[in-house]
């Protein structure tokens, strides 16, 4: 309870807000949500306190405080008992907290208070034999009054105080006898759960047994398949090996039967003459010289070929002109289809060996890995989709293991070529993005993917590179113009 015997302290808000936490936390819902207890710094013995903090202690808590503050020390035993014993008799603590302040001690520590005129005064007076009392029975008359009033509104104070406790009081008694309830209905219910546990544990022990037969029987399965001791990307790899067989099969049995359903590379070209396509290369391709000067490139990548070095042949799908056949070394066997018939009879007039045939039909008589190498230059970007998914799994079906494939198109990061110089060819479908080739040329099963981003615009007529735009633009419209996707066939 606050007794308003401070004039420097407003007890009349100070009352206001204690009542309004107080119906606060008669409204709460939660306990748990009350503010939790966490003592200040001013209450800790040998910590900082304040004054305004001080005025509001009592009894021994009022004493420690008061020597820290006032004295600058820890209260002494003797001191203590006799503080304690005057606060017990009715004296009022602010004369107290006058007597320490105003002590010679004290006085050497002058901490900064205010209030107590009126305590050091009366403080004073106490002092003075016999006329003191006079003087203070006297001064109490005088105040019978105000005490009175002081007295009525303390009480009604308390009295609102008690209240508002017995009634958090009974909303906590209430929560509590909820909250056992909630216990206990939670304990009936994880009784019955409990009791369910076995013949669910048993049920799952069931399905173990089942789940490890399971695996029994697929561990024996692939020891008879003969895939145990086989890592994960070569198990991928022959599962789709074994698609590409099945696939090829139902193309070769289409052939066979006369389907004409995406089995020929030559369809679009079918009502184009022969005459004018070449012609159409020549204009725009490029001469023979310039071309074996690009595809020298790739030879270096021919020592990497195992199969081709054994003697198995090099097929070169879409021979053209026979630029490639001329340039690989003496001792690689070639071969050259083409279904351009003019094409064909340039590469026999240079002593090369082409056929005049559709590609996919010729390599879908060919035996299971008896090639070493299988190129197409500018050959890809003709296809549909359906076709270059066939085209490359007769390719990893008739390579031998460690045989390559190896593709060009043109390149489509370099903005000029995909919007203007790819669609001079007519026959062109639209371009491949290098990842997406390099994507489905992993996905079908080859290994060591690389690109080659190939034949940039020359540098004299690209951009000054003085600025990060001139490097984009110089990158964007003067890159390489076409590109190469090359793979083998691994080791199975």
């Amino acid at each position: 309870m606050l007794i308003p015997n401070n004039p420097d302290i407003d007890f009349t808000e100070l009352n206001r807000r204690i009542t309004e936490d107080v119906a606060r936390y008669r409204t709460q819902k939660d306990v748990r949500s009350l503010p939790r207890f966490t003592p200040s710094a001013a209450d800790i013995p040998g910590q900082p306190i304040s004054w305004e903090h001080l005025v509001t202690l009592e009894n021994e808590a009022l004493i420690d405080a008061a020597y820290r503050f006032l004295l600058g020390r820890t209260a002494d035993p003797a001191g203590a008992a006799h503080w304690g014993e005057q606060l017990n008799r009715g004296i009022d603590k602010f004369e107290v907290l006058a007597n320490l302040r105003y002590s010679p001690e004290g006085k050497r520590h002058a901490a900064p208070t205010h209030g107590l005129r009126r305590a050091r005064l009366k403080a004073l007076v106490r002092r003075i034999p016999v006329l003191g009392n006079g003087l203070f029975s006297l001064y109490g008359l005088t105040r019978t009054e105000a005490r009175h009033r002081m007295y009525t509104a303390r009480f009604r104070q308390q009295s609102e105080q008690n209240l508002a406790h017995d009634a958090l009081h009974r909303q906590m008694r209430r929560e509590l006898d909820e909250l056992r309830q909630l216990i206990e209905d939670n304990r009936h219910m994880l009784q019955g759960e409990i009791q369910a546990l076995p013949p669910l544990l048993s049920d799952c022990s069931q399905r173990i047994d089942q789940c490890n037969h399971s695996i029994l029987q697929f561990a024996e399965s692939l020891e008879q398949q003969g895939l145990v001791g086989k890592s994960l990307d070569e198990r991928v790899q022959e599962t789709r090996m074994r698609l590409a067989r099945l696939e090829s099969t139902n193309l070769s049995t289409q052939t066979c039967h006369g389907s004409n359903e995406a089995s020929n590379i030559g369809q679009v070209l079918s009502s184009i003459p022969d005459s004018f396509y070449l012609a159409l290369e020549n204009r725009f391709r490029g001469d023979d010289e310039t071309i074996k000067a690009r595809l020298s490139y790739y030879l270096p990548m021919l020592d990497e070929c195992a199969p081709l070095q054994a003697g198995l042949p090099a097929v070169d799908i879409g021979c053209g002109r026979g630029e490639w056949l001329k340039i690989l070394p003496e001792r690689v066997q070639r071969i050259g289809i083409d279904l351009n018939a003019t094409n064909v009879l340039a590469c026999h007039e240079q002593g090369l060996e082409a056929l005049h045939d559709d590609a996919l039909r010729w390599l879908a008589r060919q035996p299971d890995a008896s090639l070493g190498l299988v190129s197409a230059f500018h050959v890809i970007e003709h296809l549909p989709f359906e076709q270059l998914h066939t085209l490359l799994d007769q390719c990893l079906r008739v390579l031998a293991p460690g045989g390559m494939i190896m593709f060009e198109t043109p390149n489509p990061e370099n903005l000029i070529s995909a919007a203007t110089h790819f669609y001079t060819d007519p026959t062109h479908i639209h371009p491949l993005p290098p990842a997406f080739t390099e994507f489905l040329v992993q996905y079908k099963g080859f290994q060591n993917t690389r690109l080659h981003r190939l034949n940039p615009i020359p540098r004299e007529y690209a951009l000054d590179e003085d600025s990060e735009v001139a490097r984009r633009c110089d990158a964007l419209f003067y890159g390489p113009q076409d590109y190469a996707v090359t793979a083998f066939k691994g080791q199975v």
